[in-house]
């Protein structure tokens, strides 16, 4: 996994750093600011001083002015929990190149860019259930268990996107920010399971990672379509009213799933598997303000 970046690449992903709308508190120090005022490093305001405050936060050279007591406040510095879900499900392995490639880059990318920042990163992949979880991994010594668990996913079984995010509950460990990486074909859908993420605490992002033959297939005459997840076949034949047909039917349900989303303070972007890494992480994220 560690040859998906080159040295410049990297380079480059070190002057981007997740966004999170809501910036939590979370378990360690770290390098993202946090609402709360606390007794950090980084000096924010002053507030009168009351009965019973720590003195060592007194502002002697305010009182020497004003002969009044203030209190100096803090910004508190908390690192964010980053989970990852990726869909392992095997139509994840389908397309040229296949969606599992560009997943894998994702998830690696975001990864990355939160131990850099000395965030706790957790990664799970599921299909029609939670397959696997890799336990929150914090410090930059974590990048090789990071990639270690990337290599090993396999890509097979249905997808239940539902099922699978109700399972990861009780591995999600606090508020947090959680992209979940999927092509979303899943037959049961998956609004329920993203509403549970934010039950949960989660500021959701959802990666529709689709090939440029589902984006825009093109094809004529006559087909035995395969369902590479049940194997069911289906013989019809493919015309251009077909073919409109499924582009009418796609874009109602992209413009559905960003409806739900939005309406809901979630992220969505659709990226087609055919597109650079560089250009996804470096260029598409930072302008739906996912990345900065």
């Amino acid at each position: 996994m560690n040859k998906v970046f080159d040295q410049e690449f990297m380079r480059r992903l070190e002057n981007l750093e997740l966004v999170s709308r809501k910036l939590r508190r979370g378990k360690n120090s770290g390098e993202r600011r946090s609402l709360r005022k606390g007794s950090a490093v980084e000096f924010a305001d002053y507030r009168n001083y009351s009965d019973g405050d720590d003195t060592r936060y007194i502002d002697w050279n305010s009182y020497a002015r004003s002969e009044k007591l203030f209190i100096k406040l803090f910004m508190e510095e908390q690192d964010l929990l980053l989970n990852i879900l990726i869909d392992t499900s095997a139509s994840m392995d389908w397309g040229e190149p296949p969606k599992s490639r560009l997943a894998l880059q994702l998830a690696a990318a975001l990864g990355w860019l939160a131990i850099s920042a000395y965030d706790r990163v957790s990664v799970a992949a599921c299909n029609d259930h939670l397959v696997s979880c890799q336990a929150p991994l914090r410090g930059k010594g974590a990048r090789s268990q990071l990639w270690d668990y990337l290599g090993s996913l396999s890509w097979q079984g249905k997808t239940d996107l539902n099922t699978a995010i109700k399972e990861f509950g009780p591995f999600c460990r606090g508020a947090g920010l959680t992209f979940v990486i999927s092509d979303l074909l899943s037959p049961a859908g998956f609004k329920p399971g993203l509403q549970y993420l934010q039950y949960l605490g989660q500021e959701v992002v959802l990666l529709q990672v689709l090939a440029p033959d589902e984006l825009n297939p093109v094809l004529g005459g006559d087909y035995r379509l395969i369902d590479h997840e049940t194997q069911e076949m289906r013989e019809t034949t493919v015309n251009p009213v077909l073919l409109q047909a499924y582009q009418r039917r796609l874009r109602e349900f992209t413009a559905d799933s960003r409806d739900f989303c939005v309406g809901r303070g979630m992220s969505f972007m659709q990226i087609n598997s055919a597109e650079s890494f560089a250009d996804v992480i470096l260029r598409y994220l930072p302008q739906a303000g996912i990345l900065k």
